[in-house]
């Protein structure tokens, strides 16, 4: 045999190195804080306040419409407060769903039923003209931003957290078998 005294120089691994038994690498995060499912999830209903608050501001101040449902004036903090509020229901609602099997189909149906009967309620609150057509925009601008953020940013963060984990155990289970 022969030996080699002199070794061509490589490029540097990027391979882990083996562990040493009774040695374990430090554990990775499962996701990253901005793609983990809450904070999607978050996002989402931040992003479909504001879409609200802009059909508000170019309703409003921009085209001079009187907002009024039920004999109450709309102000922005009324539209800001509900949609955040029916926002946070939504994503409470969708990860919880999530979890169960076909319970993002589920979710989905369930919050296209309420978006539905929610467009109800500025034509039940007397609204008219101009004034309804905003409200009705505002409906469909938390719904739909709410249900399409949802199913779409909040499901691939946790498929990517899912896909994180399983990469995780798979690493850890190959590095003990190799030991």
């Amino acid at each position: 045999m022969h030996r080699r005294t002199k070794q061509a120089s490589a490029p540097p691994s990027t391979v882990a190195p083996i562990q040493s038994a009774g040695h374990e690498p430090p554990a990775e995060p499962i996701a990253t804080p901005l793609r983990s499912p809450a904070i999607s999830a978050v996002a989402v209903t931040l992003t479909a306040v504001f879409a609200a608050l802009a059909v508000w501001v170019i309703a409003v101040p921009v085209a001079g419409v009187t907002l009024t449902a039920g004999g109450l004036t709309v102000s922005l903090t009324a539209v800001a407060l509900v949609s955040l509020g029916s926002g946070c229901a939504a994503s409470l609602s969708y990860l919880i769903m999530r979890g169960f099997r076909s319970g993002a189909v589920m979710w989905t149906v369930i919050a296209c039923t309420v978006l539905v009967l929610s467009m109800a309620g500025p034509l039940l609150s007397g609204a008219r003209d101009s004034a309804l057509v905003a409200l009705e925009l505002m409906h469909l601008a938390v719904g739909v931003t709410m249900i399409v953020g949802l199913r779409r940013f909040v499901s691939r963060s946790m498929s990517r957290a899912f896909d994180q984990r399983t990469a995780a155990s798979d690493s850890a289970s190959s590095a003990a078998g190799s030991e």
